[in-house]
């Protein structure tokens, strides 16, 4: 019985999917980094980079051999949290946050492959702990204490928003891994019961954009107007929008981070409604990919490992494009493939690489054939 190759066994709609995803963030990058009609080809030519460099690292995780990525999770764990540590010691300082190691002339945010590190860990721990009855308190609570850890070493950058995905990584696993019913609901009544004494602990910045989340017309010149110039960008679109390199928020820096964290509103403003539901109709394939192939998984792990991946990335769509339009506070969690980044990009095209390589084996092959869909026995 002759075994295709690994290339074979590649799931191909995938990886199309993101490079997709890619062109296109790789043309809003272009167009968002223009000043006065000026291409913008320095950030531009950057981000071609990080995309093939991501692709290099997507490929290096698909073809590792199995069991490999599992063996390698708590060992990847506990680097990042050494690099989270390294960061807060002697990490670069930029706009009053310490998130960046400086290498040369790449800055490295080790918070960017922590969630990826944190997943596959939980991953391995709810795969050993998983029982038919359901997972019950005892089991969950050490899971609760690998989660605080890169929580609060992130939390001190201060990096609220990164913080807050290891939380909603963990809610999502937990549902993934059938931990029980009251489980989850003793967490989800302390959760909602802490939330309001969160208050107390916030920065005055990290207050007002509380405050301006609820009423951003508030401080239209201050801290709601980076919400105000992104609504009016992505409601200025239209149905057909204004046409590629055509938009005037970006191009006239009305828009703050309109490369990274507001790239949506870019996007929305050039190719209007039909092209904002091109786009997301794209990452709703991305997403629903992400837990098929979930479902396809021969073993815990992997389908643990891939739900938790798939709830990373739907957490950041989510996020993203509800703070774009000002339904969520403004907390810098940048659109996957689209926003610009080289931590970022590297960390997507590896989780889609892990994602891919676990997948790999949910083919059989019969008498050198191939049959797609079906789970060894």
């Amino acid at each position: 019985m002759n075994q295709p190759s690994k290339l074979a066994r590649m799931d191909w709609p995938l990886l199309i999917n993101a490079l997709l995803l890619c062109g296109l963030g790789l043309l809003n990058v272009y167009s968002g980094t223009r000043v006065h009609g000026a291409p913008g080809t320095g950030l531009f030519t950057k981000q071609l980079v990080w995309i093939l460099l991501g692709a290099g690292v997507f490929f290096a995780a698909y073809y590792t051999s199995d069991g490999f990525i599992e063996e390698v999770s708590p060992g990847f764990f506990l680097v990042v949290l050494g690099l989270l540590v390294v960061v807060l010691l002697a990490g670069k300082i930029r706009g009053g946050a310490q998130r960046w190691i400086a290498l040369g002339a790449f800055n490295l945010q080790p918070s960017e492959f922590a969630k990826i590190a944190l997943t596959l860990a939980l991953a391995r721990y709810f795969a050993g702990k998983y029982q038919y009855g359901g997972i019950g308190l005892a089991d969950t609570l050490p899971a609760i204490g690998l989660v605080l850890v890169p929580f609060l070493l992130v939390a001190l950058q201060p990096d609220l928003g990164t913080a807050g995905v290891f939380l909603f990584i963990l809610a999502g696993m937990t549902v993934l891994v059938c931990v029980k019913a009251r489980v989850i609901g003793l967490f989800a009544s302390l959760g909602a019961a802490v939330v309001p004494g969160l208050w107390f602990f916030m920065k005055d910045y990290q207050r007002q954009r509380v405050l301006t989340f609820l009423d951003p017309e508030r401080d239209p010149l201050g801290a709601g107007y980076h919400v105000i110039q992104s609504k009016i960008a992505v409601g200025s679109g239209g149905i057909l929008g204004k046409g590629y390199l055509r938009g005037t928020q970006g191009a006239l820096r009305f828009l703050p981070e309109q490369h990274t964290d507001f790239a949506f509103a870019v996007f929305s403003e050039e190719w209007g409604f039909v092209g904002s539901l091109l786009l997301l109709l794209l990452f709703l394939l991305l997403i629903y990919r992400l837990f098929y192939l979930t479902a396809r998984s021969q073993d815990r792990f992997s389908s643990f490992a891939c739900g938790g991946l798939a709830v990373y990335f739907l957490t950041h769509i989510v996020i993203n494009l509800a703070m774009v339009c000002g339904l969520f506070p403004v907390v810098g969690i940048p659109l996957p493939f689209v926003s610009y980044g080289g931590s970022s990009m590297l960390t997507n095209m590896l989780a889609l690489g892990v994602i891919a390589n676990l997948s790999r084996s949910r083919f059989t092959f019969q008498g050198g054939g191939m049959k797609g869909g079906e789970i060894a026995s």
